[in-house]
């Protein structure tokens, strides 16, 4: 199953696909081919429990690659937007999520190089 969001575009998985186990959340982009600065985008996973994220080590991204328990990971940064298909990644695996994570926002987020 693929799901394409738009900026600010949300998707209910557990209504969509009741008996989904694992998720892998696919960033894509291209290099500026117009004027203007580089940039490099990056995809992070916030853990949340009650609308908050539950600490520090449940923010996924970058520079910290797996959530304590390990359901989910982020599996490293691309700088440049280059080659085929999606440039970053994180996998989930359901199973492992704990109880009391009611949710899991998977931002995006733009720097200029």
């Amino acid at each position: 199953m693929g799901v394409t969001l738009a900026k600010g575009g949300n998707v209910s998985l557990s209504k969509a696909a009741p008996n989904l186990r694992q998720v892998m959340v696919g960033l894509g982009w291209d290099a500026r081919s117009t004027t203007g600065a580089p940039f490099d985008l990056d995809a992070s996973a916030l853990m949340c429990s009650d609308g908050r994220v539950t600490g520090d080590e449940w923010f996924v991204f970058y520079n910290q690659l797996k959530s304590p328990d390990g359901s989910v990971e982020h599996t490293g940064d691309n700088l440049t937007g280059e080659g085929d298909g999606d440039d970053e990644s994180l996998l989930v695996d359901l199973s492992k999520v704990p109880v009391r994570c009611d949710k899991i926002v998977f931002p995006v987020s733009i720097h200029l190089a």
